[in-house]
């Protein structure tokens, strides 16, 4: 696995610009644009594949009151399939605002959620230390610090990284007005074929 400094090192000598010793905290402006464009990638890989490396799980429990419960920090959405769990059986989402709101508050057998962007709600709402499982996926790509952004020369992404780098190669050409086409079509097609290659479905 290639670390960012690598990362960026071979998309200078791709790009045509001069190598790096240091790139994270390099003020250069070419440093500065490939830090940029690799985050960039990151977050669009990240976004577009439910990665199985990216798969975490967390575990929510009642007070047997309508509690509203908080998801982890790194939450970026839930895994497709069978996400919250209560008990072995799965619960249903997809209410609508109207729907969730005509049900009369009650403890006992959770059967429905409500997803509200970090926050999640159990109807029938969860008993005294009653527990259900949130299966998600982490917003986190950089494995070293286990975060959303580069902290170090040494990071590297829990993503493919050569997906990050040929996703620094097409936006760099796009941001300096030089053909890229050919360049995002192969980063479209290794994406396409990495994600088949994880077993992951890949999002729109």
């Amino acid at each position: 696995m290639m670390t960012i400094l690598e990362i960026a090192k071979a998309a200078a000598k791709n790009v045509g610009v001069a190598p790096f010793d240091a790139v994270v905290a390099n003020t250069d402006q070419d440093a500065l644009e490939i830090v940029q464009f690799s985050t960039d990638a990151c977050r669009e890989i990240a976004r577009r594949v439910d990665w199985g490396q990216m798969q975490q799980s967390t575990t929510l429990t009642g007070d047997g009151t309508a509690k509203v419960h908080s998801l982890p920090s790194d939450f970026a959405r839930l895994q497709q399939g069978t996400s919250v769990i209560y008990s072995s059986a799965p619960l249903r989402g997809g209410l609508s605002a109207d729907e969730w709101n005509a049900l009369p508050a009650t403890a006992g057998t959770p059967r429905f959620f409500r997803l509200r962007g970090t926050e999640m709600e159990f109807w029938p709402y969860l008993a005294d230390a009653a527990t259900a499982t949130v299966h998600y996926q982490s917003k986190n790509w950089n494995a070293t610090a286990n975060s959303a952004a580069w902290a170090s020369d040494s990071d590297v992404p829990v993503i493919p990284d050569e997906l990050v780098l040929l996703g620094v190669i097409w936006r760099w050409r796009r941001h300096k007005g030089m053909d890229y086409q050919d360049h995002q079509a192969e980063y479209e097609a290794a994406l396409n074929d990495l994600a088949s290659f994880d077993d992951r479905g890949r999002t729109p």
